[in-house]
């Protein structure tokens, strides 16, 4: 939460807001600091002198109403005046003050007859809004400057943390993604930092995709000469007619036939990796009990192998109850394509082993066989699309780089998930896991 940009820009709004106040209030403070105490003391002198008169003027009287018509008639308006007694007794007062902030100074009256009386002239301080205009006349224009300096660093603040990262961003979409390998090295941890992450994993999701498609063609064309050129071979030197033999002649025929046969075989798979791929396809599921289902495809799957070459041990052994919500053709295409790479990978004899298991509500089905050796490296690249990890070796025996993506890209539509490893007593193996459906 502290680094996402919710928290930081309103912290940084207010840090900038309260530096601004605190500045703000220091030099109020410091200004009126001196010039209120100078000015009270100047108002309060001017208050003494008024009192003092006052009492110099009332002592030429001996009676106190005298003295209190005397007051009465030269006590300011502005000014509230009080009389007491030698008693501290109120006797007369004139005025009133209504201001928070007044100031009283007292002195004495001693009359003619010799009674002795108090006199308190109070008032208001005046001075606060008078100070406050020659304030704000006065520093009005280094308010403005602390104003403008607050918005350049709000504006600076929004020019590091967000618009310049984005003009990176965009700056660097301009300059031919594809083919830029730079990187972006923030390490913020906000949504900022989180685009920038983001931005690089779909930069190098498309320049993969731009280096599968490269591979792609190059596989096809690479894939589709090879048998081309062994049938338009065949058919030149059918077509001219030296070929005179009529055994020879049956010979290229057949090869002219497996070499499309091939041909076909891969726009099969091309074909089919594109429907795997695809987000929109929807699966025709059915339910079916597990071992039945598996046992049933691995007999379909391996009913032409040449059994004095290929020994292939399968352990079902699983609950009768065990279900799977499933599309049977799709799986049985992923059991013939991990068979099938078996049987062309695997050493002779052959040795192929299926079992099936069942573990937290999820049915683990492998296919292990002896002979392909894969380096541990190279694992989890087998299902990547066009991967082969012998290429000449799998153009040899017609291998597309497809079967085993093909087989990911079905069994991840089905929630399941499948992975390469090395088994203990065998050189490789093939695990698929699905998940079981609820009694």
């Amino acid at each position: 939460m502290k680094h996402s940009l919710r928290f930081r820009l309103p912290v940084l709004f207010l840090v900038l807001f309260v530096c601004f106040l605190a500045t703000l209030l220091v030099s109020i403070s410091a200004f009126f600091r001196d010039e209120v105490r100078f000015d009270i003391a100047r108002q309060t002198q001017s208050y003494q002198n008024t009192v003092t008169a006052l009492a110099r003027a009332a002592s030429a009287y001996s009676s106190e109403d005298d003295i209190i018509r005397y007051l009465a008639a030269h006590t300011p308006d502005d000014r509230k005046v009080e009389l007491y007694d030698d008693q501290n007794k109120l006797l007369w007062s004139k005025g009133q003050v209504r201001a928070v902030l007044q100031i009283s100074v007292g002195d004495y009256i001693l009359s003619r007859s010799g009674a002795r009386y108090g006199l308190r002239v109070s008032g208001n301080y005046p001075g606060r809004a008078v100070l406050f205009e020659d304030y704000a006349s006065r520093w009005l224009w280094i308010i403005l400057l602390l104003f403008a300096l607050l918005f350049l660093g709000m504006a600076l603040a929004l020019h590091f943390t967000i618009t310049r990262p984005i003009l990176a961003l965009y700056r660097r979409m301009e300059a031919d993604p594809l083919h830029n390998k730079a990187r972006a090295r923030s390490c913020r941890r906000d949504e900022i930092g989180g685009l920038e992450q983001r931005f690089d994993q779909m930069l190098e999701r498309l320049q993969t995709e731009d280096r599968q498609q490269q591979t792609m063609l190059a596989a096809i064309s690479h894939d589709l000469r090879t048998p081309l050129t062994s049938i338009l071979s065949y058919t030149e030197r059918l077509a001219v007619g030296k070929v005179q033999d009529e055994q020879k002649r049956r010979h290229y025929y057949d090869v002219i036939h497996r070499k499309a046969q091939d041909i076909q075989v891969l726009i099969d798979h091309f074909q089919e990796a594109a429907e795997a791929g695809s987000f929109d396809r929807k699966l025709q599921l059915e339910t079916v009990p597990a071992a039945a289902f598996w046992k049933a495809a691995c007999e379909a799957c391996t009913e032409g192998w040449d059994a004095a070459q290929a020994v292939l041990e399968w352990n079902g052994d699983v609950n009768a109850s065990a279900v799977l919500r499933l599309e049977p053709l799709s799986m049985r295409r992923v059991l013939a394509n991990l068979l099938e790479n078996a049987r062309k990978y695997g050493a002779r004899p052959l040795r192929v082993r299926v079992s099936l298991t069942v573990r937290e509500h999820m049915l683990h089905l492998r296919v292990e066989n002896n002979g392909a050796q894969v380096p541990e490296e190279k694992l989890p690249l087998l299902f990547d699309r066009f991967y082969r990890a012998e290429p000449s070796r799998s153009r040899e025996r017609g291998g597309s780089g497809l079967g085993l993506f093909i087989c990911r890209e079905i069994v991840e539509q089905h929630g399941g998930s499948i992975r390469a490893y090395k088994p203990w007593d065998m050189d490789f193996g093939v695990e698929m896991c699905l998940p079981l459906v609820e009694s």
